[in-house]
């Protein structure tokens, strides 16, 4: 049986028909217990894309997964999976259909936005990596479309995000290195224009006012790419001019990555002679020789709360909410105490 016969069957259009087993607030509940029971009575299930198209709207939720720029590492991108993988399974539970699509560069970014819109009509989405001035927000608020942010950016009010909390994560670092006597600790970030990069530079210089360490400009580097290679040149040329450094904090892990060879360049035992502290993923948890002591956060429990905040929008008098999710330590042995 088709959605059609259905309809005819129940003397209702099949728009009706289709926002009743839909479960849309505009059908009343007697009508959709209608619905349901004699398309129970003929194992008729709604083809999702029909059902899409009658309505006009969807219970469709849209991620794009960048793969350019700071994501254009296979190894980078597992953090998204991780995410994904706690999305999944509330939209599982919550019979939420997900549309993930892949993009090369901004280009094909804009147009996999327009896609989940114009084509896929999704009513929801996940935005990452926020800048400060992004134009995906004019296509989505144009459209009308619920979303959510991963990340934060000040260029925007009144809206829903998760969020790792990037600047505690740094407070936790230095509070971890100065309670073993480290007060000489050099950071090293990715160029500003991504606002993770902007709050982990925030978590360090205020730690060091915490800690009435002096601000030295020599003891920050900004690395404008996640080749380690590039990072692992600039690092080595920080730590000749810089003997006195005992620590490194790294705001990535292929800056992590530039260090460790940076270090191994110079003849510095890591953990003994210097320490080194970075973000956890998988390349410093399980590939870097040595594994890096880390802060590590749920990325998992991130994209649940992600689809608990987004689904949350359709009651009644929603307003914005926001989650982050909080680090910890995770210790391989690199941090030696002075």
């Amino acid at each position: 049986m088709d959605i059609r016969t259905l309809s005819k069957k129940l003397g209702l259009s099949i728009t009706t028909v289709s926002r009743a087993l839909g479960g849309y607030s505009d059908v009343s509940e007697k009508t959709r217990e209608r619905v349901k029971k004699l398309a129970n009575k003929y194992n008729y299930s709604p083809n999702p894309y029909a059902s899409r198209l009658a309505s006009g709207k969807s219970k469709t939720v849209g991620f794009v997964v960048p793969l350019y720029g700071i994501n254009s590492n296979n190894l980078n991108q597992i953090g998204f999976f991780e995410f994904i993988s706690g999305m999944n399974s509330l939209l599982h539970s919550e019979d939420i259909q997900f549309f993930m699509m892949f993009a090369g560069d901004a280009e094909e970014e804009k147009k996999a936005y327009e896609k989940l819109i114009y084509v896929q009509k999704v009513d929801k989405i996940i935005l990452h990596n926020l800048k400060k001035k992004d134009p995906r927000i004019n296509i989505i608020k144009k459209n009308n479309v619920k979303f959510i942010t991963w990340g934060r950016t000040q260029g925007l009010k009144n809206y829903s995000w998760v969020d790792l909390d990037n600047e505690k994560s740094v407070n936790l670092i230095m509070d971890y290195l100065v309670k073993k006597n480290h007060k000489n600790i050099a950071y090293i970030n990715i160029i500003e224009n991504y606002n993770f990069a902007y709050q982990r530079k925030q978590g360090y210089l205020n730690s060091l006012k915490k800690y009435k360490i002096k601000f030295n400009k020599n003891y920050y580097l900004s690395v404008p790419t996640e080749e380690p290679t590039q990072s692992s040149n600039l690092i080595k040329k920080m730590l000749k001019k810089n003997p006195k450094i005992t620590a490194l904090i790294c705001s990535t892990e292929y800056s992590g990555v530039g260090a460790i060879n940076a270090c191994n360049d110079l003849g510095k035992k890591i953990g003994k002679d210097i320490s080194i502290v970075t973000f956890d993923g998988p390349v410093v948890a399980t590939l870097s020789t040595p594994s890096l002591t880390a802060a590590r956060h749920n990325r998992k429990e991130l994209g649940r709360k992600a689809i608990e905040i987004l689904l949350s929008m359709d009651k009644k008098g929603f307003k914005p909410q926001s989650y982050l999710a909080n680090p910890v330590i995770i210790e391989r042995g690199t941090v030696c105490k002075l």
